[in-house]
Parts: C-alpha cells; sequence; structure tokens
C-alpha cells in the first residue's frame, strides 16, 4: 500500500496513475488529482472530500505530476534546462540558445526531457559546447566524433534555427573521408585523395546541389572509397604496384570479393582513364533473376492487413501498403516528407518519385493521420522547415533509418523483399516499362528488364497450361 487516501488505501500503481492523470472533480468541476468518491460514486478532489490532501505544483499550479520539492515535471524541466544551457554564473541563457531552450522545455511529456538530461550523452555534449563560451557553429560539431550522439545534437540545434540547415548527407561524407585520409599510407593516400575528391565528392556536391543527395548515395560512396582501398591494400599485401596490376590480376581479387564489382568499377575506369593502370576492365556481372515472391492470395492478404488491422504501427501499415502497392523499396520510402501528399477535389496523391500517385482512400486516410501525428511530436522544428519526414526518427526532423523500419516490418511478420517483387512483376504484366520507371523511380533498363521477366514467366505460366490440357 503507497497511501491511505478518502478512496481507501491505494497501491504504488493506482497512486502513480492517479497523479499523473488529474480529471475534473464531480462536485467543484477543478481538475484536480482525484483521492476521494461521493456517495454517487464520482470522484472527489482532497478539498472535496474533506482533507488537505492536493497534488498541485507550488510554483505554476499544475494538478499532479509533481516530481520533485513540489514543483511538476515541467517547472523541474525548465529549471534543468536552463542550468544546462546558461552561460553565466546568474544562470542566464544566451540569447542565441533561447530557441532550444524554449524548444526542450515545450517538448511533451516532460518527463522524456528529464530522462535525457540525466541520462543522454547529447545533453553533457551541450553543455560542453556551453562551457566553451565559444560561438556554436557546425564547424565547432565537425572536430566532435561523428557518432550517433554529435548528429543528435546538431539536428536539435538545426530545428530550433540556431545552426542553418545544411546537405547533412554530403558535409558526412566530407569529413568521414577526412578522418579515413589521415589514417592512410602516403602512397595510398596519393591515389586515393583525387579519386574521392575529383571522381566521388565532386558528384556528390553536383547532385546536393539538385537536392538529389541522399542516404542511400552517401552510403554508396563510402562503399566506393573503402573497396578503392581494399583493392590497394591487396596489391600491397601482394607486393603488386598499381602500374603493374593487370586483368589477371583483377580477375583474382574478383574471385575472392564477388559482391563488390559495381563498387570496384568505378575506381577501375577512373584508373585506366588516368594512366595508373593499364586497360584493364571489370567484367559485366549478370544479375540473377528474382526468385523470392509472395502468392497471391499472401500478397493480397498481406496488403488487407496493412489497410485495416488497426494493432499494427500506423508506420508498419503505410510501409507495406506501399510497398504491396507501388513496389516502392524501404530507402526511398523514409526520403519521403509530408509535403509529397495531397488532396485534390476528392482524390489523394502521394509524389513518390517525380509524378503523383492516386491513393487507395483507405491508404490516404492512414497517410493523412501520419502526417498529424509527426506535426503533434514536432516541437523542435525550425520555423523554415515546411515539411518534415513522413516517418520520423530521433529526433523527429530526421528520417527514420532504413533498417529500423525494415526490422519493425519483421517483428510483425510482414514481408519486404517478397511483397516488393510481387508488386514489381503485377506492374510489369500491365504497365509498360518506361510507365514502371517514372512511377517506381528505377532505371528504364530495370523496368525492362522486369518486363521481360514478367513476360518470360506468363508464357512459362500459359505453356504449363496447355501442356496439362
Amino acid at each position: 500500500m503507497r497511501a491511505n487516501w478518502p478512496v481507501g488505501p491505494v497501491c504504488d500503481a493506482c497512486y502513480a496513475r492517479r497523479k499523473r492523470n488529474p480529471g475534473p472533480c464531480t462536485r467543484c468541476q477543478a481538475s484536480q488529482v482525484l483521492v476521494g468518491r461521493s456517495d454517487e460514486n464520482g470522484d472527489l478532489c482532497g478539498p472535496c472530500s474533506g482533507t488537505d490532501i492536493a497534488f498541485v505544483c507550488n510554483r505554476c499550479g499544475f494538478p499532479g505530476d509533481i516530481y520533485a520539492d513540489g514543483a511538476c515535471t515541467r517547472c523541474v524541466v525548465g529549471d534543468r534546462v536552463r542550468d544546462l544551457l546558461s552561460h553565466d554564473e546568474e544562470g542566464g541563457i544566451a540569447p542565441a540558445l533561447r530557441p532550444l531552450a524554449d524548444g526542450l522545455i515545450a517538448l511533451d511529456p516532460p518527463v522524456t526531457v528529464l530522462r535525457w538530461l540525466q541520462k543522454g550523452a547529447g545533453s553533457r555534449v551541450l553543455a560542453q559546447l556551453v562551457s566553451q563560451r565559444t560561438q556554436i557553429s557546425h564547424a565547432a560539431l565537425d572536430v566532435r566524433p561523428q557518432d550517433l550522439t554529435t548528429r543528435h545534437v546538431r539536428e536539435m540545434l538545426v530545428a530550433t534555427g540556431i545552426l542553418p540547415r545544411r546537405q547533412e548527407n554530403l558535409a558526412r561524407l566530407e569529413l568521414w573521408l577526412d578522418d579515413i585520409l589521415n589514417r592512410l599510407s602516403p602512397h595510398q593516400k596519393t591515389v586515393i585523395a583525387p579519386f574521392a575528391e575529383w571522381s566521388v565528392v565532386r558528384d556528390a556536391r553536383r547532385r546536393a546541389a539538385r537536392g538529389r543527395y541522399t542516404t542511400r548515395a552517401c552510403t554508396h560512396d563510402r562503399a566506393d572509397i573503402r573497396v578503392a582501398i581494399n583493392f590497394l591494400t591487396w596489391l600491397d599485401a601482394n607486393q603488386i604496384d598499381l602500374t603493374a596490376a593487370g586483368q589477371e590480376q583483377l580477375d583474382l581479387w574478383l574471385t575472392t570479393h564477388p559482391t563488390l564489382h559495381r563498387s570496384i568499377g568505378s575506381f577501375i575506369r577512373w584508373a585506366v582513364a588516368r594512366r595508373l593502370t593499364g586497360q584493364i576492365t571489370v567484367p559485366a556481372r549478370r544479375s540473377g533473376q528474382p526468385s523470392r515472391f509472395l502468392g497471391d492470395q499472401e500478397h493480397h492478404q498481406q496488403l488487407k492487413r496493412c489497410l485495416n488491422d488497426e494493432k499494427l504501427p500506423l508506420e508498419v501499415r503505410i510501409t507495406g501498403a506501399l510497398i504491396g502497392l507501388y513496389a516502392v523499396p524501404v530507402s526511398r520510402l523514409v526520403e519521403l516528407t509530408t509535403d509529397r501528399f495531397h488532396r485534390d477535389g476528392g482524390s489523394a496523391y502521394l509524389t513518390i518519385e517525380r509524378n503523383p500517385v492516386l491513393l487507395p482512400p483507405k491508404l490516404a486516410h492512414l497517410i493523412e493521420n501520419q502526417i498529424a501525428r509527426t506535426a503533434s511530436n514536432s516541437t523542435l522544428r525550425s520555423p523554415h522547415d515546411t515539411a518534415g519526414p513522413l516517418f520520423p526518427g530521433r529526433p523527429p526532423t530526421c528520417p527514420l533509418s532504413p533498417g529500423r523500419l525494415q526490422v519493425l516490418m519483421k517483428q510483425h511478420g510482414l514481408a519486404v523483399i517478397n511483397a516488393r517483387n510481387t508488386a514489381m512483376l503485377e506492374a510489369a504484366a500491365d504497365l509498360p516499362p518506361i510507365v514502371i520507371s517514372d512511377l517506381f523511380g528505377i532505371s528504364p533498363r530495370t523496368a525492362y528488364r522486369w518486363a521481360q521477366y514478367a513476360q518470360d514467366s506468363w508464357a512459362d505460366y500459359l505453356a504449363v497450361c496447355q501442356d496439362n490440357e
């Protein structure tokens, strides 16, 4: 038993629940922690129960949620945020940090901010930045380890308008490259540095200027540089100079690295064009045919579940429906922003790649609910940001990672690759390749291969049917 209230003995769970959830007293109608009960079985506050029990913040008057020294959680959060961000002994917050302080104090529920202040590594990073009494800038964060904590703090500062928004994927690539080059031997650096700068980073800057440099593209670019370093390290281990490497050496390396054809190709083409090696080429690798599909009934059942099962998380339902209907890969789903959804008359559309796609009413309703939920959870957002990620991560101004979204789908028993292959096959059987390319954002060559595969599959199916007649 935690307390003996007018309503009777109260256990720990009921005590905590009542304190967290004040309600209207049936007698005085004031919102209070309800500790008693009237003869008509109505809930009563302390004074109306004839006692002096009253859980009210002694500073702001908020009922319930008392955290420390008679103050509610919100007031305690305000005190601790000011302590964290104060730049002088009087506890004054620097004007530049005021938007962050206001955003943290306004976050709901405030107990999550308290936990972050107590245990989060990000609060310690902020405290160090404030204690240095230097201007908070991207450069000040760039010299820190580029881990999840630094990224989270940076996004908070950007979201509240303290730092300008930049092309973060490009910046991460450049910071990562500087770190990698500093760890290379001199003779490798003389090759990797110009390759990375003039072939990889320059192309990344062009795509970033067009707003098309995504997290997936950044991952591929880092892989290209890593594989080039891997290849040079293998040459060093076998005492082979790059200028002496021939087709035989490249083919031998590929036998032990069969999945790296694409990544090594960019380096080999660059090296050959600059006569750093002989005329060698990466053999074309024949891509295998897709083999993982869902049966018609299983595919439709999964779609039906995503559209109707309210027990599934909202982001899982939307992801499953978009994959099953439009074959959208998870890596593109996480790049969707809320401004890509719009209504025109009685119809709803989602711009997946370049063209708006008509949505079924149930899916449109799910997306509208998701947008409303993300807007209510995005207190830390710059006033200049007109749209946020459709699937927010942590902080909410950053999109959920593709890996995390795939884990969520797997946890709820929903296929991803199988469902996407099935949707692609159905689309390829009904639509011309050029339409599939524009609609799904895939290359025309890939769309044509899918059309050929769908045609061959139907031909094989019809042949089997004729043989059985």
